[in-house]
C-alpha cells in the first residue's frame, strides 16, 4: 500500500481526493462488512471499524461493535493512523499522552486499546483506517500474525475502494461519450434511430419531428402510415426478415413528409451486439434521395 505523500497534508487536496470515491453507496457493504469482522476475530476484540476521516467527522463506513456511524474529527485516533506509513498501535490509551485526555477515552466507549492500519489511496491521500478497538488495555499488543492480518485486510479494503472509484470513472465516461455521440447524431442530416432486438424502436434524433412533423413510431408496424402503399409490402417484407435473420437491411421506398408529400428515402439497419451473449441492437438511418432519384430518372428518360 503506498504511503501517505506530502503533498496532501492540504486537507483541503485530500477532501477532494476522498470524495473521488463517492462512499455513501459503500455504507455497510457486504464486503467490508466480511472484512471487519474477520479482524475483530483475528485480534480478539470486541469493536472493528472501517473508517473514513472526513473534514469534521470520523465515519464509520463498515463495522460492528459500535451502534454510532461517525465521532468527531477531533476525537478521532484514526485521523492519527492515517498519517503513518504502518500500522499504528496504542496499547493503553489512559497512559498515551496523545489519547489520555480524548473523551473516546475518558467517557463513553472507554477505549483502552487501539489498532489501526492506514488507508491510502494510489495517490498517497490518507483516507482512514482499518481499525481493531477493545475496552480493555492489551499490554502486549498485537501479535506478529495479527499485523501482518490487519495489513492483508486493509489492502483488501482498498481494493474495494478503489473498485468502486474505477466503477465512478468508467460511469463517468461511458455518460460523457454517450453525450458526445448524440450531440454528434443530433446534428446529422438523417433521420437516426434504434432499436432493441424485438424491433421496439427507443431513440429518435431531432430529425424525425423536423421532417416528418409527427411522434416517433415505437414498434415497426407503426411505419406503415408513413410508407406510400405501393411500396407497403416490399419494404416490410425486407425490414422483417432483416429483424428475423438479425442481419443488415437496406431499403428504398417513398415517405410521407410533414409537408404532407412523398419523398424518396433510403433506410439502413445494422444489428449490433456489446458483448457475446448479450441480444442485438439496432442502429440506423433513413436519408432522403428524392433529388437523387428524380434526377436519375430525368436521365434514363
Amino acid at each position: 500500500m503506498p504511503e501517505p505523500s506530502p503533498h496532501f497534508a492540504d486537507d483541503a487536496k485530500r477532501l477532494r481526493i476522498l470524495e473521488s470515491f463517492e462512499a455513501d453507496s459503500l455504507e455497510d457493504d457486504p464486503e467490508l462488512m466480511a472484512m471487519v469482522s474477520f479482524a475483530a476475530k483475528l485480534c480478539n476484540v470486541p469493536v472493528a471499524q472501517v473508517t473514513l476521516v472526513e473534514e469534521l467527522r470520523q465515519r464509520f463506513l463498515a463495522g460492528e461493535g459500535l451502534e454510532e456511524r461517525d465521532t468527531p474529527r477531533e476525537v478521532s485516533f484514526c485521523a492519527h493512523a492515517m498519517q503513518t506509513p504502518d500500522l499504528m498501535e496504542v496499547r493503553d490509551a489512559e497512559q498515551d499522552t496523545r489519547f489520555a485526555d480524548n473523551a473516546l477515552v475518558t467517557g463513553a466507549p472507554g477505549v483502552r486499546f487501539y489498532a489501526g492500519q492506514p488507508l491510502i489511496s494510489d495517490e498517497g491521500a490518507p483516507l482512514g483506517a482499518l481499525c481493531v478497538v477493545d475496552v480493555a488495555a492489551h499490554a502486549d499488543g498485537l501479535n506478529e500474525f495479527q499485523r501482518e492480518g490487519l495489513a492483508v485486510l486493509a489492502q483488501a479494503v482498498m481494493r474495494r475502494l478503489n473498485a468502486r472509484r474505477e466503477q465512478i470513472f468508467a460511469t463517468r465516461e461511458i455518460k460523457e461519450r454517450e453525450e458526445r455521440l448524440r450531440q454528434v447524431i443530433e446534428g446529422v442530416p438523417q433521420i437516426a434511430w434504434s432499436a432493441d432486438a424485438e424491433g421496439n424502436f427507443d431513440y429518435f434524433n431531432a430529425r424525425w419531428k423536423q421532417l416528418i412533423g409527427t411522434q416517433p413510431p415505437k414498434v415497426a408496424n407503426d411505419w406503415a402510415q408513413y410508407v406510400h402503399p405501393d411500396d407497403t409490402e416490399d419494404a416490410f417484407r425486407e425490414l422483417n426478415e432483416a429483424f428475423e435473420k438479425g442481419e443488415e437491411f437496406e431499403a428504398e421506398f417513398r415517405m410521407l413528409h410533414g409537408d404532407g408529400k412523398y419523398r424518396w428515402v433510403l433506410s439502413l439497419g445494422v444489428p449490433v451486439t456489446e458483448a457475446v451473449g448479450e441480444p442485438l441492437r439496432w442502429f440506423g438511418t433513413v436519408t432522403d434521395i428524392d433529388d437523387v432519384k428524380q434526377a436519375l430518372e430525368e436521365r434514363d428518360m
